[in-house]
């Protein structure tokens, strides 16, 4: 299998949770062995980290937490959603976390799914049911 050469790792210069690439490994000299610390860079804020090899692949390995369908939750706008909460779209056949929760300028709430396959997806919540017609009129 191929190594791939983006992680998911928190930047500490733009304090979110990025696609980090790897730019390079930092080898001690006169070793053969593959390298203990490796450089990786932000593809959102372009600053570099140099971070532990093991530590960088427990992470690969630890992101790969199966959802269970049958404890998940099945996504409708009227409905309120929690932080971390595991939930089901129907329409995008897609299991998901919750994983943020905004308020948009407008007073509609949406929450901030990482799905399985489609990756995140913004999500409204907590619509009633007569704002839903109407926000389907305009």
């Amino acid at each position: 299998m191929a190594k791939s050469k983006y992680i998911l790792h928190q930047c500490a210069y733009c304090h979110k949770q990025t696609k980090m690439e790897l730019v390079g490994g930092m080898q001690n000299e006169g070793a053969s062995e593959p390298p203990q610390k490796v450089w990786y860079r932000c593809t959102r804020c372009k600053h570099s980290a140099l971070l532990d090899a093991v530590t960088v692949q427990k992470e690969k390995n630890g992101n790969v937490v199966k959802i269970d369908r049958s404890e998940c939750l099945e996504y409708s706008k009227e409905k309120v959603y929690a932080l971390g909460q595991s939930i089901y779209h129907a329409g995008l056949d897609d299991v998901g976390k919750v994983i943020k929760k905004d308020k948009t300028s407008n007073g509609v709430h949406s929450i901030t799914v990482s799905f399985e396959k489609l990756g995140e997806r913004k999500l409204i919540e907590n619509v009633p049911v007569d704002t839903t017609a109407e926000l389907a009129a305009s």
